[in-house]
């Protein structure tokens, strides 16, 4: 399997070997992955020095890792966000508050760990450029699958038509990928991560005009 269709999620990596017994240290090998890499770098990672970060010994590391890249490549897909839809996300009521509560979700703009994400991305792109690709592939298609949901959603209630749905989701459409492509580059076009009050008025600015809504807050 090519690093491109492996799963998200995956539990045990490829090239892994011996039984998994604790996955705790699974979890403190992935955080001591995360740290190391923003603080210093992926050149200067090493297995030893990930082991020391997480308190385990290095062959710990290496039963459940066979290589450096394989660790890397999960470590950077722990920071993408579950398939699971929140309780707030299914309670909306107009397509406004369902766009800022999927988008709150798939973002992880609220969840430390998922914060990282455009962080450790930048830090490991210029020396594993094929990870960060496909991960940045499975952000931008997420938020589409995201803003695509609350879209049939709205036509569910009423607030859109069945026809203006198929518009905007035709495949020579721009207006899911200008809002998308907004999110992926917040940081570098306003300076600031992603939060709350930044969703909102990507919704109000940006995402309700060009899908021919209205914001209402």
């Amino acid at each position: 399997m090519t690093r491109s269709t492996r799963p998200a999620g995956r539990q045990r990596p490829s090239g892994a070997f011996g039984p998994v017994r604790d996955e705790t240290r699974n979890t403190r090998i992935i955080e001591a992955v995360l740290d190391l890499i923003v603080e210093s770098g992926y050149a200067d990672l090493t297995m030893a020095a990930v082991a020391a970060r997480a308190e385990v010994a290095k062959a710990t590391v290496y039963r459940r890792w066979a290589s450096r890249e394989d660790l890397v490549a999960d470590a950077l897909e722990s920071l993408m966000l579950p398939a699971a839809v929140p309780a707030e996300v299914t309670a909306a009521q107009t397509l406004r508050e369902d766009l800022i509560a999927t988008l709150a979700h798939s973002s992880a703009c609220l969840q430390p760990q998922g914060r990282r994400f455009s962080t450790v991305l930048a830090a490991a792109t210029d020396s594993h450029p094929q990870i960060t690709d496909t991960l940045r592939e499975r952000y931008i298609a997420g938020q589409r699958e995201g803003i695509t949901a609350c879209l049939h959603r709205a036509q569910e209630r009423g607030e859109i038509t069945a026809e203006r749905v198929a518009f905007l989701l035709a495949p020579d459409r721009m207006e899911i990928a200008a809002a998308v492509g907004v999110m992926v580059l917040q940081e570098h076009l306003l300076g600031a991560v992603l939060d709350m009050d930044g969703i909102a008025r990507l919704v109000d600015q940006v995402l309700l005009p060009l899908l021919g809504g209205t914001p209402t807050g």
